[in-house]
């Protein structure tokens, strides 16, 4: 069995896949040593593959390195700083394949873009949806934290409904604005959601929840 292992700024995930079969995924509730223990055939578990952008503690880095894969995602690039790319973009875009914008939709969103050779050279980054909302809130003296909720107004007609069209919809805007910029370059370019808050716009492109496990599945069969 192969353990997938997702570390994010927000929470951190797993994947168990038998051959190419996912067995099950959920969310880890710490990186210590008992949270890795609590995983389902953690025994029977022969191969670990990380994707972090952040730092295990020690005693869980030593648990787990004895079956840990060190492989590193080989993409390549054109004209892009490829060694300042995270592990986790470059997973994305090995999973989307050729002539793909990933948009990830988590911590930050990222857009990720590859060429017709599979070349990665253009992408962005900007607040994710929690902090688009907090630091309206922390950055001024009476505008409310809001709730995030699925359906979202355009324009709002009181404070909240504001805070939550500016949040929501500017993010929709956004989207809609990079996708309408490299269509200009490559009409056919075949654009994908993902990450934890990539439902919310399923009504915008197609969502692929498990678009990072296909580009580690990618590297360590």
């Amino acid at each position: 069995m192969i353990l997938l292992l997702d570390l994010g700024n927000t929470r951190s995930k797993y994947a168990i896949y038998k051959d190419e079969n996912i067995l099950l995924e959920d969310v880890l509730f710490d990186l210590s040593p008992a949270s890795f223990y609590s995983i389902p055939f953690w025994d029977e578990i022969t191969k670990i593959l990380v994707s972090s952008v952040v730092h295990l503690p020690k005693e869980s880095e030593l648990l787990i390195q004895t079956r840990q894969v060190q492989l590193t995602p080989q993409l390549k690039s054109n004209n892009y700083s490829i060694e300042s790319l995270g592990e986790d973009r470059k997973y994305l875009a090995l999973g989307a394949g050729a002539n793909s914008l990933v948009i990830c939709l988590g911590t930050c969103i990222t857009y990720n873009v590859t060429n017709n050779a599979h070349e990665f050279y253009a992408g962005a980054i900007s607040p994710g949806i929690n902090l688009r909302a907090k630091s309206m809130s922390d950055g001024t003296v009476k505008l409310p934290k809001i709730d995030i909720e699925g359906k979202y107004p355009r324009w709002g007609t009181d404070t909240r409904s504001n805070l939550l069209a500016g949040v929501m919809a500017g993010i929709e805007y956004e989207i809609l604005g990079f996708v309408a910029d490299i269509k200009k370059s490559q009409p056919d370019i075949n654009v994908l959601l993902t990450g934890g808050d990539a439902p919310y716009f399923a009504h915008l492109f197609p969502v692929d929840m498990h678009l990072l496990w296909k580009g580690m599945l990618q590297i360590i069969k």
